[in-house]
């Protein structure tokens, strides 16, 4: 029958049937989810995860080792659960990871409280509805891992036979330890290398009050210019493997004269070396801010005293500020008192690490 129908009905209808179909596939392409929505919908779905195990997220970023839950008393004070947490973080820093992460998992806090003995009170709430009043308490014999850091640096003195005569007495060090070397003794160096000990360069500077007379020739001198300097650094640092910095035990001559100073700084920051000032007066006339642009690291937290007293307070002093270096010469006494060092700092949370790493 469709010989009797009208051409041009038969092509209004083939025109009209386009048109609705163009008009539905462009309505369908609408309502499809595109492919960003579809990634929305899984990330929604990822922060919903966490959203619903807000307890477990907090109780991890926190590092909870034990928790214990009591009977709940009419004292709105005393908390139901408790939640054992290591030192070697201040209760703020605790107060504020807890705070974000509640935060981050869509809670919210309702009052948090610093309560004596290294305690927290805190009243938060979830999806899953109000949480039971927490204590998170400090525990004192239990350390947080890496939450200081310790580095020992053991000085060779330029005039002893040591570590020439007895290098093997450093295998009893099993902990990572930088070893300080005056660059004119290349011999002390190879053995260094050969016990592959972590080596910063000891370069010497002009000053008045420099115990080795021998080193004159090699010390660094007021007035060099920087591309004197920059030659005689990149001759010396060659022996160290291109070592990425180095110190200086005497120098207060050449680190109170400005300009030479100015043309050190300068070197330092275009080579990108960093400078250890172990001078007793540190740097003398320059401020602190200085130093920092100059890539001038200060003596601070830097204890020489080769006594078991010292190797206490270097812990302390870690636990306390976060960083501390511990200076010893290089002698049998001292290997002696660092054998235990390892087994006192894991105790206390303090990672021994490198110099360079701390200061």
């Amino acid at each position: 029958m469709l010989f009797k129908i009208p051409l041009k009905i038969l092509i209004g209808g083939v025109v009209f049937l386009s048109l609705v179909l163009i008009c539905i596939g462009l309505e369908l392409g609408k309502n499809s989810p595109k492919q960003e929505e579809i990634s929305q919908e899984f990330e929604q779905e990822a922060s919903i995860s966490d959203v619903l195990l807000l307890n477990k997220n907090l109780k991890s970023i926190l590092n909870v080792h034990k928790e214990y839950t009591q009977k709940q008393k009419n004292d709105t004070l005393t908390a139901t659960e408790i939640w054992f947490v290591p030192n070697g973080m201040s209760i703020p820093n605790y107060m504020l990871r807890a705070s974000k992460e509640i935060q981050r998992c869509r809670g919210k806090v309702h009052w948090m409280r610093e309560i004596k003995y290294n305690r927290v009170l805190l009243k938060y709430e979830g999806e899953q509805g109000v949480y039971p009043l927490t204590e998170i308490r400090v525990i004192d014999s239990l350390w947080l891992p890496n939450s200081s850091k310790l580095a020992v640096v053991l000085a060779v003195n330029p005039k002893d036979k040591w570590l020439k005569n007895k290098p093997e007495l450093l295998g009893k060090l099993n902990f990572t330890y930088n070893l300080l070397i005056l660059s004119s003794r290349p011999e002390l160096l190879e053995i260094g290398k050969k016990l592959n000990t972590n080596i910063i360069p000891w370069i010497p500077m002009e000053s008045s009050i420099f115990a080795y007379s021998q080193e004159k020739n090699n010390e660094i001198k007021i007035g060099i210019t920087e591309k004197e300097l920059a030659l005689k650094l990149d001759e010396t640092l060659k022996k160290f493997n291109n070592a990425n910095g180095f110190a200086a035990f005497n120098g207060e001559d050449f680190l109170t004269h400005s300009a030479s100073v100015e043309n050190f700084g300068n070197v330092l920051r275009d080579k990108k070396l960093w400078f250890w000032d172990l001078t007793k007066r540190n740097s003398a006339s320059l401020s602190q801010s200085e130093c920092a642009k100059k890539n001038i690291r200060f003596r601070k937290d830097y204890l020489d005293a080769e006594t078991e007293a010292q190797v206490t307070k270097a812990l302390e002093t870690a636990r306390k500020s976060g960083r501390a270096v511990l200076l010893f010469e290089l002698t049998e006494k001292s290997i002696e008192l660092l054998k235990n060092l390892p087994e006192l700092a894991e105790k206390q949370g303090t990672k021994l690490t490198l110099a360079q790493e701390v200061f």
